[in-house]
């Protein structure tokens, strides 16, 4: 199973969460997955006091949906696959 996230085309290729370069959110390279750190890596985006408001789903979701500035923004509105498997993830399996 693939990783939602990479199913977007969020991960290390490039400087995107490559290492740093940009921001806080650093993926493993595709050719060389590391599930645990990612886990790791994407648990630090959760905001447990604002779950809504965590990175993890303000980045890549669009601006005019309430997302946040970001190069790239996959989840056009709250209701893509995508965008609701994270934030089932983040609350916990809880549905919207």
């Amino acid at each position: 199973m693939v990783p939602v996230l990479n199913q977007y085309g969020c991960n290390a290729t490039g400087d995107c969460h490559g290492g740093g370069i940009r921001g806080t959110y650093e993926l493993s390279p595709i050719d060389a997955l590391d599930l645990a750190f990612d886990f790791e890596q994407t648990s630090l985006q959760v905001l447990p006091f604002d779950l809504d408001g965590s990175p993890i789903l303000t980045k890549p979701l669009r601006e005019d949906s309430g997302g946040e500035p970001h190069g790239f923004e996959p989840f056009v509105t709250k209701s893509d696959s995508g965008y609701v498997a994270i934030r089932n993830w983040v609350h916990g399996g809880e549905s919207q």
